[in-house]
């Protein structure tokens, strides 16, 4: 059994030079010294595709309270702009396109979209390209029909065919190989399957190895880069301006062009899927649209200009709303009190793909079931927000969710926010309790453990949800805000406003089986509440959690392994900068603690390390070990080699 031996008590102790370090110290050890050895690690477990960002933030955890604020800041700064989200997705796997940083990729469809007949010129390449050219009494219809678009709107949306046209160009490099290696088989089904179901079959495995991601997100670049702007023309056409309803079916899918007076875009057996919507205003409802949804249908753009509108996706088995499955699906809706309702791989998904919605404005809605709402797995997904009070409804690998090769944001900027990660209803029993979801939601990076399978391990991704401002609310089960699993790296940063967490394992920046999970919070009066263990910063198997609270009155119900607990050569760290906080402590191995490790085998000579930091304000202990004013230290009486370490720091910090 531990025991608890405070060694150290002084009196209101000065925090001269940094904290970290004077707590470090406290117990023999430097940040050079306090963190993973890399060659230790490598001896207990492994897996394919580990990410810079997560091997730099794994490798030294000290980095992390200066790493944090910079990706918060990227995310809010590129979150008006879809290209600005996929290019923050691209650095965050490690790959960093910057397409448009130096010259215009667009400029070809820029040029040829100025042409009279641009439209019809963009329409008869398409079914050049992807079907058969058009026919004498084909171009005498459609001729008909688009005589009566405005020339704003043809103007724009021949520029967006031109964009698509050309991005689906890096698409067919980046599946070049897989289409030689797998005849006649539908890729898309395959990863579809993955993403939906979470099965991972030998031949998607394959695939996951020849697909080229550089080209595929070089493509991602052009074609949002072309959506932003196309969204930025149609905010100049005339709102009051109507015309007659145009719809044109290509091979890769139907064209429609509305003006600001109510519809219904409809989708069905017989009814080709959106390859492009662009509408003007009303109160619209879309059954489909902005997401690719077979492999002869790689690419999708719904861009609204205006509209409390209504997006449902009545079919459970395909991606909606933001969803890149082996391709790309762009929603950009700018204005309106909007709700989206869908199933998987909806809301800011990309799978091989890359999938992003961008919601300028309104008070918002948005339900999904998994793989949603910010969620990547070898590609890019994201959720932009700008403006008004939201909601966020999903079951489980949502809200920011980064698995192998991939990076999910959910990015909001301003409002009161609710984001939920449903534990009501059980329908994903998580390992640890059968009672709780394993929720794998806001701010989770989780990869595959195979060690105990058939060895095929692969690391998980970034998963980040990036808050600006407001009073919010986040509730999850297990694994959730700011949590990593299996050399996945987790992010939560709320930037401001009063805010209330409620999780119950896994959750509030912890992570296991060699992952990285951060919660970081900048002002207001803050509770955290979990329920069971690992915790409000702790680590668990080679794992680091880090809790930074900066400001503000906060209160911490914590369960056992938490406030800077570890466990199983873990590392926990925990950091409150200021503020009177109170700290409610119901389990054991807290506020700066870390169990002992396994003995008799190579572990017990690798650190396990717990670190409670409070570093301002006047605060209030259940536990009597620890005090205002007070550094502890908790070794345990059990560690021959002394290399379980704990360390508990309450003063004054200067600055």
């Amino acid at each position: 059994m531990l025991r608890w031996l405070c060694l150290l008590l002084m009196a209101a102790p000065s925090c001269s030079g940094d904290a970290m370090d004077r707590a470090l110290s406290a117990v023999g050890l430097a940040r050079s010294t306090a963190c993973f050895d890399a060659g230790d690690m490598a001896n207990f477990g492994g897996g394919e595709f580990q990410l810079p960002l997560f091997k730099a933030l794994h490798g030294d955890p000290y980095k992390i309270s200066g790493y944090i604020p910079v990706l918060r800041d990227q995310a809010a700064a590129a979150a008006p702009s879809l290209h600005q989200m996929v290019t923050q997705g691209t650095l965050r796997v490690g790959m960093g396109l910057r397409r448009g940083w130096l010259d215009d990729p667009l400029q070809e469809a820029a040029k040829a979209s100025e042409a009279p007949d641009a439209l019809y010129q963009a329409i008869a390449a398409i079914h050049a390209r992807y079907g058969k050219p058009i026919g004498h009494r084909q171009e005498v219809t459609l001729r008909a029909r688009l005589s009566s678009v405005p020339p704003g709107m043809a103007k724009t949306a021949a520029y967006m065919l031109r964009s698509i046209y050309q991005a689906l160009a890096w698409r067919e490099k980046a599946f070049a190989r897989a289409e030689k290696a797998f005849p006649g088989k539908d890729l898309y089904k395959m990863v579809a399957a993955w993403g939906m179901k979470d099965e991972l079959s030998s031949d998607t495995y394959e695939l996951l190895h020849l697909a080229d991601l550089p080209y595929l997100f070089a493509g991602a670049e052009d074609l949002a880069l072309a959506a932003d702007r196309a969204a930025d023309m149609l905010l100049k056409l005339t709102a009051s301006e109507s015309f007659p309803a145009f719809a044109w079916e290509t091979p890769l899918g139907q064209i429609a062009l509305n003006d600001a007076r109510s519809h219904t875009y409809t989708v069905g057996k017989l009814v080709k899927p959106y390859l492009l919507i662009l509408d003007t205003g009303g109160d619209d409802r879309y059954e489909g649209g902005g997401a690719s949804t077979g492999w002869n249908h790689p690419a999708s753009v719904v861009i609204d200009k205006s509209g409390d509108d209504h997006y449902i996706d009545p079919e459970s088995e395909q991606p909606a709303f933001g969803g890149g499955v082996c391709g790309y699906g762009f929603l950009v809706d700018m204005a309106g009190d909007d709700r989206y309702d869908a199933v998987n791989l909806s809301q800011g998904a990309g799978f091989l793909g890359v999938g992003g919605l961008l919601d300028r404005a309104g008070e918002d809605f948005y339900t999904a079931y998994t793989a949603s709402q910010g969620s990547g797995r070898f590609g890019i997904g994201f959720l932009s927000d700008l403006e008004g009070s939201d909601r966020y409804n999903a079951f489980q690998s949502s809200q920011g969710f980064g698995g192998t090769m991939g990076c999910g944001l959910l990015v909001d900027l301003t409002g009161n926010d609710v984001y939920t990660a449903n534990d009501t209803r059980i329908a994903f029993p998580s390992a640890q309790t059968k009672e709780h979801n394993a929720s794998l939601s806001q701010g989770v990076g989780c990869g595959l453990r195979a060690d105990i399978t058939d060895g095929h391990s692969l690391a998980g991704g970034v998963g980040m949800l990036v808050d600006g401002s407001g009073d919010d609310r986040y509730s999850a089960g297990l694994f959730a805000q700011g949590a990593g699993y299996w050399y996945g790296l987790g992010i939560l940063a709320d930037g401001k406003g009063n805010d209330i967490y409620n999780g119950i394992w896994y959750v509030q920046a912890s992570a296991a089986h060699f992952a990285v999970g951060i919660l970081h919070d900048g002002e207001g009066n803050d509770a955290y509440k979990a329920a069971m263990n690992m915790a409000i910063g702790a680590g668990h198997d080679f794992s680091t959690g880090f809790l930074m609270e900066e400001s503000g009155n906060d209160r911490y119900d914590a369960p056992s392994l938490s406030l800077g607990g570890a466990n199983a050569n873990g590392i926990g760290l925990f950091r409150d900068r200021s503020g009177d906080d109170i700290y409610n402590v119901t389990g054991g191995l807290s506020l700066g603690q870390a169990n002992a490790v396994e003995k008799g085998s190579l572990r017990m000579h690798m650190l396990c390390l717990g670190v409670f930091l409070d570093t301002g304000g006047k605060d209030s202990y259940t536990r009597p070990t620890a005090r205002d004013n007070t550094l502890w230290t908790f070794p345990p009486a059990d560690a021959p080699q002394g290399m379980e370490k704990g360390v508990g720091l309450d003063g004054e910090e200067e600055r």
